[in-house]
């Protein structure tokens, strides 16, 4: 079965091979300091990421794939967000994609995204325009040759655009407002460049595409046993994904100097 690693190339089905990429990857890795510890970034050629998440005293805590390719997204970053079940160096941000103008608050839909790199943003202004690159991991997914067959397989009573988006994780299996948002969505969008690569820690393929939907264009990344084939450029993919996203323009919060918090009134 498909997961978050097997999307990017690491099929993980044992403790030990979890492990074991693991410490080939912080073999390679960056090293950025926050005052929760620290994240190891390992970056292959490919795209392919993985962050290690050492807490204060160095422990190992949790590890997070993550794919860079050519998206970009305009997000109008509202809130940073932490589940009960995330560590320290863990968290999600709420947004609004394609947000209008300079307003934050506004845009195409809401929608949440991990982050990997979460604590290195401290200084994140919200509510605030960022741009955003984000890899949407394929939990299933469907291809279609172009436009015309993908609307010619149209066959439900509620007929999306080939350029829809669902934020499925802001809401609960009942339909209700997620009281705990997730990082999901199902989305249609466009083939606009693809590609396949392997992933040197594993010698294993994996697929990638970039897909322009409603909002902006996503990096999707697809374990190749969801497809026969890569996704073709010119076509339609759609199916149903877990979002991880890096920040890569944001307005920082100016914090107060030493001496300015020493004598403030």
């Amino acid at each position: 079965m498909p997961s978050h690693f097997s999307s990017i190339g690491l099929p993980v089905e044992s403790e030990e091979e979890f492990v074991a990429f693991a410490e080939m990857a912080a073999q390679r890795a960056e090293v950025y300091e926050v005052r929760a510890g620290r994240y190891l970034r390992w970056a292959s050629p490919t795209g392919a990421e993985l962050w290690l998440h050492l807490n204060r005293v160095g422990d190992f805590v949790s590890l997070q794939p993550h794919f860079v390719g050519p998206s970009s997204l305009r997000v109008g970053v509202t809130a940073s967000l932490n589940h009960s079940d995330d560590t320290e160096l863990e968290g999600s941000f709420h947004g609004w994609a394609s947000p209008d103008s300079e307003n934050p608050e506004s845009g195409a839909y809401p929608f949440v995204f991990s982050a990997p790199d979460f604590r290195v943003y401290a200084d994140l202004t919200t509510p605030s325009v960022a741009t955003a690159q984000i890899a949407a991991f394929a939990h299933e997914a469907t291809v279609y040759s172009s436009v015309e067959a993908y609307n010619e397989n149209q066959e439900s009573k509620v007929k999306f655009s080939s350029q829809s988006f669902v934020p499925s994780g802001m809401f609960s299996s009942g339909g209700e407002l997620n009281k705990a948002p997730q990082p999901l969505a199902i989305f249609t969008g466009h083939i606009i460049k693809s590609g396949a690569e392997i992933n040197e820690l594993s010698g294993v393929a994996f697929h990638w595409a970039a897909v322009e939907t409603l909002g902006g264009t996503y990096d999707v990344v697809l374990d190749p046993s969801l497809l026969g084939e890569v996704p073709p450029v010119g076509g339609v993919l759609q199916g149903s994904f877990w979002l991880s996203g890096r920040l890569t323009e944001y307005e920082r919060t100016e914090r107060p100097s030493f001496f300015k918090r020493l004598f403030r009134s």
